[in-house]
């Protein structure tokens, strides 16, 4: 189809075209061609969906400032191009900004109760100040049993397909001794929820690494075979059961998408032989009565003479930390969650670990 045929199409139609295209940078060229292409291209609900199809690309591990994938690794280009930008939020005010660096250095301290918060765009240079957490919410707290804290977005719902990046809810969790507080600020109600959440943490002991899947946000409960899930959209809070871990050890674990709104579990096993370490595949199901299982999938094998620990989940991938058996230095290895692929995606320069 020429150009003057595509203009002439309505808006719906063009979405649906441009939805089809195979990367973010086809887009962008696209957007360029006239003003009609833009105005659809850049629209949130548009966006929203070209997102939701094709993540965006694993940039690099943030730690104090950007470690970059690095090539040959397909997101290196993509990388390079946010080598320059404020990721340490420069640009807040001077109150907020010393905040944000004591949150990134040595004086952070997880236990300490945080009232304010700044959710901030750092490309766009742009924040937005919370209203501070009500003393009535406070105070259900007991702050000598906080244990840790722990502020994070929620994902959009299917009702935030119209929303501008103004438009956000923030989840704050607070794991005290006997229990776990969820407080929750929505900026279409303009202020924090009038109760919290609550989860007596008899029912799910410390909390490790959070996931994302499908809308909620999953812990491995540790030492008992259990996830505990939140629910997003409806702030609820549940447990699932786990396998037993493949070894002895702690479980080295993440919880990714599966299809048809499954979740999927990866988990790292260590084989007793150094070097040969490798990634078992499972998703969970039901059985004929309802009962929660975990089927294996698959064995995923991971580049030779290196430990394993997990780094973490976005855009699509999972990111993996290689301790190598010599003193070279950390590399880190991405796996392409659609196909399965190892790749490996930086190196640091020294042999200390980021988290």
């Amino acid at each position: 189809i020429h150009r003057p045929a595509l203009m002439a199409l309505p808006d719906e139609l063009l979405e649906e075209i441009f939805l089809r295209l195979a990367a973010a940078a086809d887009l962008a060229r696209a957007s360029t061609a006239c003003v009609s292409f833009r105005r659809v291209i850049t629209a949130h609900p548009f966006l929203r969906r070209f997102r939701a199809l094709h993540p965006p690309p694993l940039l690099g591990i943030l730690c104090g400032g950007l470690i970059p994938a690095q090539p040959p690794h397909p997101s290196a280009a993509a990388a390079a191009a946010f080598a320059d930008a404020d990721l340490s939020c420069s640009f807040l005010p001077p109150p907020l900004f010393s905040r944000a660096l004591e949150g990134t250095g040595g004086d952070y301290n997880p236990s300490h109760l945080v009232t304010e918060f700044a959710v901030c765009d750092p490309l766009h240079r742009r924040y937005l100040l919370l209203p501070a957490l009500p003393d009535l919410l406070v105070g259900q707290v007991h702050r000598p049993d906080i244990v840790e804290c722990e502020p994070f977005l929620a994902p959009p719902g299917p009702d935030d397909v119209g929303a501008d990046w103004s438009s956000f809810r923030v989840m704050y969790l607070v794991r005290c001794t006997t229990k776990l507080f969820l407080f929750v600020f929505s900026t279409c109600a303009g202020q924090w929820l009038a109760n919290p959440v609550t989860i007596d943490v008899f029912r799910c002991g410390a909390v490790l690494h959070r996931f994302c899947a499908h809308g909620c946000f999953c812990w491995e409960v540790f030492r008992s075979n259990k996830l505990l899930v939140l629910d997003a959209r409806r702030i609820e809070f549940s447990t699932v059961d786990l396998p037993p871990p493949p070894g002895p050890d702690v479980r080295k674990m993440a919880i990714v998408e599966a299809g048809g709104g499954r979740l999927g579990m990866l988990t790292i096993s260590e084989h007793p032989e150094p070097g040969a370490d490798h990634l078992l595949y499972a998703v969970q199901s039901k059985d004929a009565n309802g009962t929660n299982q975990w089927q294996s999938k698959s064995v995923i094998s991971l580049p030779e003479n290196y430990r394993y620990g997990i780094m973490g989940v976005a855009g699509g991938y999972l990111l993996l930390t290689g301790y190598p058996e010599d003193d070279m230095p950390i590399s880190y290895f991405s796996l392409n969650l659609q196909t399965f692929q190892v790749e490996w995606f930086c190196q640091t320069g020294d042999k200390s670990h980021f988290w």
